[in-house]
């Protein structure tokens, strides 16, 4: 299982890729920890169709790209459908539990069986005003879905899909200005940082001598400036802009 330095490095590394081809190397050497081989970072969108700014990057077979490209699958694509209904990471043989699949859906999952992916864990991600997107692992064998394999997929995805959005920035859209980074009160800073250790409201209070509810304020401000709607989100543009420095992920 992908252990806290490591992904300390694999975090640290994604804001620092310069292209897609470095983006696409990350991925790849951090797949097998997760106790998967292929990978896909996408937008939900129709690939054929979709506008430059949309993202593709994967490992998967050639054979199923070309399949789910000329099929469509997209439009019924059972992964993408169950993303909608959750935003934490989920394993496929958890589909049917979470959506009523319909025959094309149950088609489109078995015909993907031969092409290694009989088994996969996909992360949810949405950035405000933008299309829709999931990080995804696949691989042919069972793989249980622990606490730890939970959190560091979580976490794997998020900053992947965040330094795929940035390239796409830089690359489609050279002449706009990146956003402002938000200017956080040190408080603010010091409740996110201890968020991202996994401390919560009431332990966070503790620490740093005020209340839960207070803690809670802080934070909600600091989401508010970010623009954001989940404290994971709001951990991962912070750790990002240098705001952080996530302590648990550098092992100390």
């Amino acid at each position: 299982m992908y252990i806290g330095p490591h992904l300390g490095q694999f975090v640290s590394s994604c804001g620092e890729v310069k292209d897609e081809f470095a983006l696409k190397e990350l991925l790849a050497e951090i797949t097998p920890s997760l106790g998967f081989d292929q990978f896909a970072l996408v937008s939900h969108v129709d690939l054929m169709k979709a506008k430059r700014e949309a993202m593709v990057i994967t490992s998967y077979h050639e054979g199923w790209i070309e399949r789910s490209l000329l099929g469509n699958y997209y439009v019924d694509d059972p992964v993408h459908a169950a993303s909608m209904r959750t935003v934490t990471a989920f394993l496929w043989s958890f589909i049917p539990t979470m959506i009523r699949l319909t025959r094309r859906q149950r088609q489109i999952l078995e015909e993907a069986k031969p092409y290694g992916l009989a088994e996969g864990l996909t992360i949810p991600v949405q950035a405000p005003g933008e299309y829709r997107g999931s990080c995804s692992f696949g691989g042919s064998k069972a793989v249980e879905l622990t606490v730890d394999l939970l959190g560091a997929a979580q976490l794997i995805g998020m900053f992947a899909f965040e330094a795929a959005r940035r390239l796409q920035r830089a690359r489609w859209l050279p002449g706009v200005e990146q956003p402002e980074v938000p200017a956080l009160s040190q408080r603010e800073l010091d409740c996110i940082d201890l968020v991202a250790c996994g401390k919560t409201d009431p332990e966070i209070g503790v620490i740093l001598g005020i209340s839960r509810y207070t803690v809670r304020q802080y934070v909600d401000e600091a989401m508010r400036k970010y623009d954001v709607y989940k404290r994971t989100e709001l951990v991962v543009r912070a750790l990002f802009d240098g705001q952080i420095c996530y302590r648990m992920l550098n092992g100390k």
